[in-house]
């Protein structure tokens, strides 16, 4: 579905890794405007698979690129507070990424805090109850998030245009 429907359909990136003593840990951003902890995530971009756009979404709000999944790892539902106070409801589509860098200058950087949380911490600063309640289940599946083939960022697009030369 396009994002200006009834119901939108948005694409995220659950970002992981595994710190040496074997400890999942995962990546969250701040939303822009309220200051939610939330995944990076964003609206599809129509004639490219979903995986795509997250994994873009991921790169320009959070700085982060690595291995995403192909597959999506989880749904949720939730409601979305528009810029004129209305709300909408949402679909959202959520993707692993094994995030293997960060940027220290990214699109967003002076927009968002972004940070490394524990599952358990992770699922305790996540508003979206379905979204949370998932990370709560990774406690005892971890290997979900794994789910599916990977793919490159690299091959995946070009640079956005807030790294590219300003004339």
């Amino acid at each position: 579905m396009a994002c200006h429907t009834e119901e939108l359909q948005q694409v995220g990136v659950l970002p992981w890794r595994i710190r040496r003593a074997g400890e999942r840990k995962l990546f969250l951003i701040t939303s822009r405007r309220r200051g939610r902890w939330i995944v990076p995530n964003g609206c599809p971009k129509k004639g490219y698979p979903l995986f795509f756009a997250a994994s873009r979404e991921a790169f320009e709000e959070a700085g982060i690129i690595g291995d995403i999944s192909s597959v999506p790892v989880t749904t949720y539902r939730y409601m979305k507070v528009r810029d004129d106070g209305s709300q909408v409801a949402c679909r959202g589509t959520v993707f692993g990424m094994n995030v293997r860098g960060t940027l220290s200058h990214w699109c967003e950087k002076g927009q968002r805090q972004r940070r490394w949380f524990s599952l358990e911490a992770a699922a305790g600063k996540l508003d979206d109850v379905e979204l949370a309640e998932f990370v709560r289940e990774l406690e005892s599946d971890p290997e979900r998030l794994e789910a599916g083939s990977s793919s490159n960022w690299r091959s995946l697009f070009p640079r956005p245009a807030c790294t590219r030369k300003l004339r």
